[in-house]
C-alpha cells in the first residue's frame, strides 16, 4: 500500500506540473490591443471630431487605455475617446493598453488631416479689353484663391439647384490653380456681335 501511495503521489505531482505548464503557455502571448476607430488612411479636416475606439484580447482584469498623438496633441485616457486636430498633416495615433497583470501592448494608425476650405469673398468684377471675339475678366478676392470663368449666351440669373462645375453655363475656362487675390482670365473665340453672360469662380 505504501508503494502504491508513493506512486500515485508522484503521478499526481507530474500531472500538476503539466497542467501548470499548459496554463503558462496559453497566456504567453499576453495582452493584444487593437484600434477599431479610426481606420488607417482615414481623412479628416482641421477641427473635425475624430472618434477613438480600442479593444483588446487575452487581457487579465481591467484594461487601461492611453491615447497619444504624433503632433503633440494632449494625450487622453479611456477605451473610447475623441480628439480634434488643430493643424493639417499626417497624424499618427497610438493607443497603449495595459491590464491588471502588467501586460501591455501598443497599436498605431495614421490618418490625414486637411485644412478647412475657406470661401473667398469676390469683389471688383470687371470686363475689360473687349474685342469682337474676346474679353478679359478681372476680379479680386479677400484671400488667395483659384480663378475660373463660366459663360453662356443665355442668362442664368438663378443657379439654385444647378450642379458643379458649370452650374448650368455652357462654357468654362480652364481653372487656374495658382491661388491669388487679383484675378485675370482672358477669354477668346467669342462670336462677334453676341451678348455673353458670365460668372467668376474662385476657391480658397
Amino acid at each position: 500500500m505504501s508503494n502504491f501511495v508513493k506512486s500515485f503521489s508522484f503521478v499526481a505531482l507530474a500531472l500538476l506540473v503539466l497542467l501548470t505548464g499548459v496554463a503558462i503557455t496559453a497566456n504567453a502571448a499576453g495582452l493584444t490591443a487593437s484600434i477599431t476607430s479610426p481606420t488607417a488612411g482615414s481623412t479628416f479636416t482641421v477641427g473635425q471630431t475624430v472618434n477613438l475606439s480600442a479593444d483588446s484580447t487575452s487581457a487579465i482584469g481591467a484594461v487601461n487605455y492611453i491615447w497619444s498623438f504624433s503632433d503633440g496633441t494632449v494625450s487622453r485616457a479611456g477605451q473610447n475617446q475623441t480628439v480634434t486636430f488643430a493643424t493639417a498633416g499626417t497624424k499618427t495615433i497610438t493607443v497603449l493598453a495595459g491590464d491588471a497583470s502588467g501586460a501591455s501592448d501598443t497599436k498605431t494608425v495614421s490618418v490625414t488631416v486637411t485644412g478647412v476650405s475657406t470661401k473667398p469673398v469676390i469683389s471688383n468684377i470687371h470686363a475689360i479689353n473687349i474685342t469682337q471675339t474676346g474679353v478679359t475678366i478681372t476680379w479680386d478676392t479677400d484671400i488667395a484663391a483659384t480663378s475660373r470663368v463660366i459663360y453662356d449666351t443665355t442668362s442664368h440669373p438663378d443657379i439654385t439647384g444647378q450642379t458643379a462645375p458649370n452650374f448650368g453655363y455652357a462654357i468654362s475656362t480652364p481653372e487656374d490653380a495658382t491661388k491669388v487675390t487679383s484675378h485675370s482670365v482672358v477669354i477668346t473665340g467669342l462670336s462677334p456681335a453676341t451678348k455673353y453672360y458670365f460668372r467668376v469662380i474662385s476657391q480658397g
